[in-house]
């Protein structure tokens, strides 16, 4: 990879056969972007996505044994299936067991930029926020650390600058080839406000014309 590369890559990711991806980091911290390409590239994250967030509402506020369901559930309907939560970190323990085959993909963002937008949404005072986001950091990559799976660390700065590398060597460690032709990758993963996937969807016709 090169200093450009936006991933650290620990363990060997599966590119084949069943296998589970939890996508989590912190609140305003990219998460959303990378649960986003992850759908895009086609792969199934939960039912009832909120498409603002891409968030599944079966990983987002249930209890514990409704998740365990949701996770039986999934692991029925498809043989690689992920889903996105910025604290997963804080409920993960309590899944484990049910997950198959379980890869970490972890987001990072500058904890400066994190808290500013963190403080934007829960207002606790900017050096509070970044102490939490740093906090939070911590939590994750000693989930990464115990866990001892495959894991993937993606710097969210270095993803949003550097697209095209990025979504080649992300999708590379998922085992999956992007179609650039049916998606706007570059255009959904400009740093904005949320995104929609359906408005990066390119009409295949057209693609096929130009």
């Amino acid at each position: 990879m090169s200093r450009t590369s936006a991933l650290i890559v620990k363990g060997n990711p599966r590119t084949e056969g069943p296998r589970t991806y939890i996508v989590f980091g912190d609140m305003r911290g990219g998460t959303t972007m990378i649960g986003g390409v992850m759908r895009a590239l086609g792969i199934f994250m939960g039912e009832n996505i909120n498409e603002d967030n891409q968030e599944s509402f079966q990983f987002n506020g249930p209890s514990v044994q409704d998740m365990r369901d949701a996770i039986d559930q999934n692991n029925q309907n498809h043989q690689v299936w992920g889903w996105k939560f910025p604290h997963a970190a804080d409920y993960i323990d309590h899944l484990w067991e049910k997950i198959r085959n379980p890869h970490l993909v972890c987001v990072f963002r500058d904890p400066v930029s994190n808290g500013r937008g963190w403080n934007r949404w829960h207002p606790i005072g900017q050096i509070q926020a970044v102490q939490q986001c740093l906090l939070r950091q911590q939590k994750n990559l000693n989930l990464i650390t115990l866990r001892n799976c495959p894991s993937i660390l993606i710097s969210y700065e270095k993803a949003e600058r550097h697209k095209a590398e990025f979504l080649a060597e992300f999708a590379e460690s998922l085992g999956i080839v992007p179609d650039h032709d049916r998606f706007d990758f570059r255009g959904f993963m400009a740093a904005e406000s949320y995104k929609k996937l359906a408005d990066y969807v390119i009409d295949p016709a057209v693609a096929r014309q130009e």
